[in-house]
């Protein structure tokens, strides 16, 4: 079976596999050290993997934590040569005491897809007005 997905989407998935499965470890190696993070739950911006990968322990502990994307809504920008873009919304749903709150998120990553720590960029904030 082809796989018809974009370098960029691949990148997408085996951040949000990481982020859901708690693999933080895999998360951090996705960015590359000094990439800017500008996460949705934090008031700070971040800009180690160690801090990254921090963030995303902090808000899963305790929580039971699942992001999906809305398909839909995703836009590539792909110039060969550059870094290159992909933005959409994605959902973030977060369980803590049998009780879920659900987050509508914009996000945009820059990216060098073919390389290690592929992730240059990350901005991540709720949109206004859905949760």
């Amino acid at each position: 079976m082809k796989d018809n997905r974009s370098d960029l989407r691949k990148v997408l998935d085996r951040w949000m596999e990481g982020v859901n499965g708690r693999a933080f470890d895999d998360v951090r190696r996705l960015y590359r050290e000094g990439a800017v993070f500008v996460p949705t739950f934090a008031k700070e911006i971040l800009n180690t993997t160690e801090g990254i990968a921090a963030y995303f322990v902090n808000i899963t502990d305790g929580r039971e934590v699942r992001i999906v994307v809305r398909d839909e809504t995703v836009l590539e920008q792909v110039d060969p040569g550059t870094p290159q873009m992909i933005s959409g919304i994605y959902d973030w749903r977060i369980r803590e005491v049998g009780e879920e709150a659900r987050f509508a998120v914009r996000f945009t990553f820059v990216m060098d897809p073919g390389s290690e720590g592929p992730i240059l960029h990350h901005h991540s904030s709720r949109l206004p007005g859905e949760g």
